[in-house]
């Protein structure tokens, strides 16, 4: 029997409840209530763990917080982008898409649309209302209990003896359990979009008696053999208190838990970028879990601009021949923000090749830790690997810790880490101050330097000046 304390938390809802009001499958309802039970039995991390150390865990009380339901209008008119500023200059900055997505919590707008060429190619884009309506076995594939045991999942698909991931945490198996937002992305085997989708998500809602709000989003993108796709996915809500510094200092008022899963099938190209710009008053615990098969490609890039906390996790497991992945990162930190970062690269087949180039940057009391790790099975012979972890320390009181680590276990294999942690270089600073440039402006033109490698990299048109234009406004912040 779960014990009446643990069960006094966010997921007080009975899952069983909440299956039925959305008229859900059986299936799925399985799914929820198998992990809802190992979610009570499993106990909240604490800032003694190693993978959340230095983070203000223990101030979390669930039990302050009610998770929001799923957004009940949908529009069957083209997606309505709201006056969000975020949201509104998104769809600015990237004007040719394939399909929109936005899910308003604020406005209770959830509207989808899907240019009909595309549409015409088998493309499904969806919330997983729509997907469970029209597409339930194909959804089934990837949601059912049997789907969401990753780790046999994995180890049916490749060479190696054992995948080594994650474990399913308290907050992941949260997810599972009462995911009620999010979308689901298929590209059929041999289809190809250039364009990008474009997926619009604001965190923002109304407090609920003393009760904070929980968002638990769940994202899956699948693409089949030698299918193409491009997804520029953003996550956004206002300050929610006009004192930053007060509500950073105070338990967070909002909880944003994303579990992101991304299948590249034999041969696909997946070009995945992800933009969070969150209020001081939010929590945000995401995981992102990709799985690249037989020659697949994976180009994945995060930018993280500001939440109370941030806790992301991102594995990426190669699970067969010739798989190739490269993750990247953009963090920006400010005033007494924590941001934390874990990396997994999993190699479990031969022939390999995985690439994680993370830049931090903190301005004011901002503090970060950074920790990657590279496996390498014992058959997976000639991988190649490289990580490399960047820090820039703009604030006296700024913090950043990196801790690489490796874990091989094959003999024929190219693996190396790296890590730097230092200051704005003063010379750079008053050669720019020098030529006339005051502090704010010689900043800038230095963080965007230091970001550009990564930022150079976006393909999706548009999206990498859109970022660049919001690092600029948060350094003058």
């Amino acid at each position: 029997m779960s014990d009446p304390k643990v069960a006094n938390t966010i997921a007080r809802e009975r899952v069983d409840g909440l299956a039925k009001s959305n008229a859900e499958p059986q299936w799925l309802k399985a799914s929820r209530l198998t992990a809802w039970e190992a979610y009570l039995q499993t106990p909240m991390p604490t800032s003694r763990d190693e993978d959340w150390r230095k983070t203000e865990i223990d101030s979390l009380d669930l039990s302050t917080f009610v998770a929001v339901g799923p957004i009940e209008t949908r529009e069957k008119s083209a997606p309505k982008v709201t006056d969000h500023t975020l949201l509104s200059g998104c769809s600015k900055a990237v004007e040719k898409t394939a399909g929109i997505f936005v899910e308003d919590y604020q406005a209770q707008n959830l509207s989808v649309s899907l240019d009909p060429e595309v549409s015409k190619k088998g493309v499904i884009f969806v919330s997983w209302q729509e997907a469970l309506e029209k597409h339930g076995e194909l959804v089934e594939k990837y949601l059912s209990a049997q789907a969401l045991t990753a780790k046999a999942d994995a180890k049916s698909k490749t060479e190696s003896e054992t995948i080594v991931q994650a474990e399913d945490d308290k907050f992941t198996l949260m997810n599972r359990a009462l995911f009620t937002g999010g979308y689901f992305l298929h590209v059929p085997a041999n289809v190809e979009i250039d364009a990008p989708f474009l997926a619009l998500t604001n965190l923002t809602g109304e407090k609920v008696e003393a009760h904070g709000q929980a968002f638990i989003e769940r994202i899956v993108v699948v693409a089949g053999d030698n299918a193409k796709l491009n997804l520029f996915t953003i996550f956004s809500s206002p300050e929610g208190d006009s004192s930053a510094q007060g509500a950073l200092k105070s338990q967070a008022s909002s909880l944003a838990n994303i579990f992101v899963e991304a299948h590249v099938g034999r041969g696909a190209r997946v070009n995945v970028v992800e933009l969070s710009q969150l209020g001081h008053n939010v929590f945000a615990i995401s995981r992102t879990s990709t799985y690249v098969g037989r020659d697949g490609h994976l180009d994945y890039t995060t930018a993280s601009l500001g939440a109370r906390q941030i806790k992301s996790v991102i594995e990426t497991l190669m699970i067969d021949r010739g798989g190739n992945s490269d993750v990247k990162g953009i963090i920006l930190g400010d005033l007494h923000e924590h941001v934390s970062f874990n990396t997994i690269q999993q190699h479990a087949s031969p022939d390999t090749t995985s690439n994680i180039n993370f830049r931090v940057a903190l301005k004011d009391d901002a503090s970060s830790i950074y920790q990657g790790i590279v496996k390498v099975d014992k058959v997976a012979q000639r991988t190649n690997a490289f990580q490399s972890n960047k820090n820039l320390l703009l604030g006296s009181g700024a913090r950043a810790d990196s801790i690489p680590r490796l874990e091989i276990l094959a003999d024929d294999v190219k693996c190396s880490h790296g890590a730097t942690v230092g200051p704005v270089d003063k010379d750079q600073l008053f050669y720019l101050n020098s030529r006339g440039l005051p502090m704010k402006e010689a900043e800038e033109l230095i963080v965007i330097g230091f970001f550009a490698e990564v930022l150079n990299t976006i393909s999706i048109k548009g999206a990498a000046d859109w970022i660049g234009s919001l690092i600029a406004e948060k350094i003058h912040q």
